[in-house]
């Protein structure tokens, strides 16, 4: 993930709890949050199973952390390949559609975890701590630091993105709408064709309508 310290830098604690996080991932994805056990995990982390409640007070907070690790590391992997795809002769309205099926192929390469996330923000919020699950965007609209803003303000310097609009409630009612429908096709999915095609279909007119809204008229 973004930020982490150079190897030789970091604590033995840092890596030790990062691998937790990353198998537990994997038991949660595996086996669902409830049959998950811990002493699975920290066997897999190669810890103790002490060890990793000096790591996480609870169980909660091992799937808080797992379901913001994924989020997190998702949404970098899907922005650094938007912006290898953008050409520079491409206007902010067509970078805004090609960023957003960025973001829709989430669904084909996270499908399991996209699910997961479902099962722990149940799981959180029986807990307490479902506020605490930040999918949204990973930087402010007013901060211009990812990939989707940035393309609107393109879009708006070079004349195919509307202005007459509240464009920052439109970036975020975006996301949102986007993250909800990939995990929702996720979730309903059976892991055939058929499926897949629906899939295709409903994202790409996702994407189309979702363009339209930006581009100016």
């Amino acid at each position: 993930m973004t930020g982490r310290a150079p190897p030789q830098k970091r604590s033995r604690r840092e890596t030790n709890k990062e691998r937790v996080i990353a198998q537990a991932l994997i038991c949660f994805v595996e086996q669902g949050i409830e049959a998950a056990k811990i002493s699975e995990i920290a066997q897999r982390s190669g810890v103790t199973e002490r060890s990793v409640y000096r790591y996480f007070a609870s169980k909660t907070d091992l799937v808080l952390e797992t379901a913001l690790l994924f989020w997190s590391e998702a949404m970098e992997q899907v922005e650094a390949q938007a912006r290898r795809e953008l050409r520079t002769d491409m206007c902010g309205a067509e970078r805004v559609g090609r960023i957003l099926r960025g973001y829709s192929r989430l669904y084909f390469t996270h499908r399991q975890m996209l699910v997961f996330v479902h099962e722990a923000e149940a799981y959180l919020n029986r807990c307490g701590k479902a506020l605490l699950v930040e999918n949204k965007p990973p930087a402010a609209f007013e901060d211009c630091a990812g990939p989707l803003a940035a393309a609107i303000y393109k879009g708006m310097e070079d004349g195919s993105v509307r202005t007459d609009i509240d464009m920052a409630s439109l970036y975020y009612n975006t996301y949102d709408a986007m993250l909800g429908l990939i995990q929702k096709l996720a979730i309903v999915g059976k892991n055939d064709p058929a499926d897949d095609e629906n899939a295709r279909v409903r994202l790409e007119q996702f994407c189309t309508m979702m363009e339209g809204f930006y581009r100016k008229r």
